[in-house]
């Protein structure tokens, strides 16, 4: 059972914005995704004793032989997330988005356009402020992005890609704890 707890407070420094880097990774490269303890669960040591257990992931996921995260840089100050609440009442989930730009035109940004279009997700952003790991994709429902590009006509104007990830969860985007592996399992 949860316990009722005082939340809220003052930030000493109460900034917002995301790192400039997103960590992405294919759902099915994992051999386990691990998520937020639950509200209720048959399973010992699996239902949260406090509010901040049921929004932070403390374990490592798990990769396959061979796999591990990916990087893609943004353009500075552009990411943003929107944990909307979403189904009808007594059913309620989250929807978690999260918008992001990458400059330019070249191939390799179109080509991330059309691959990441189908693709099934786990996805890692850093909060700035608090320097919070937040994720999109759990076990159960993957992160799926939609994109678009554009090259506006004024010489200053924009050229980039406007990528938003979204995944459906019981509570907005989690806090992700464990290692954001960058070199294959093996």
């Amino acid at each position: 059972m949860i316990p009722l707890e005082d939340i809220g407070g003052e930030s000493c420094e109460p900034v917002s914005g995301f790192a400039d880097i997103v960590y992405y990774a294919l759902h099915s490269d994992f051999v386990t995704i691990n998520d937020p303890k639950k509200i209720c669960d048959p399973t010992p040591g699996n239902v949260a004793a406090n509010f901040a257990e049921l929004a932070t992931i403390e374990t490592a996921h798990v990769f396959k032989t061979g796999k591990c995260f990916f990087k893609i840089e943004t353009v500075t100050e552009t990411g943003n997330i929107k944990s909307p609440q979403i189904g009808e009442v007594g059913r309620g989930l989250f929807q978690n988005d999260y918008g992001l730009e990458i400059a330019g035109s070249e191939a390799e940004v179109l080509g991330y356009c059309r691959w990441v279009k189908n693709q099934k997700l786990v996805i890692l952003v850093e909060e700035f402020g608090t320097g919070n790991v937040r994720q999109l994709g759990s076990s159960k429902f993957p992160a799926r992005a939609k994109a678009e590009h554009n090259v506006e006509g004024a010489a200053e104007a924009k050229n980039s890609a406007l990528i938003t990830f979204s995944d459906k969860n019981f509570g907005p985007a989690p806090i992700y704890k464990g290692a954001i592996q960058l070199t294959p399992q093996v």
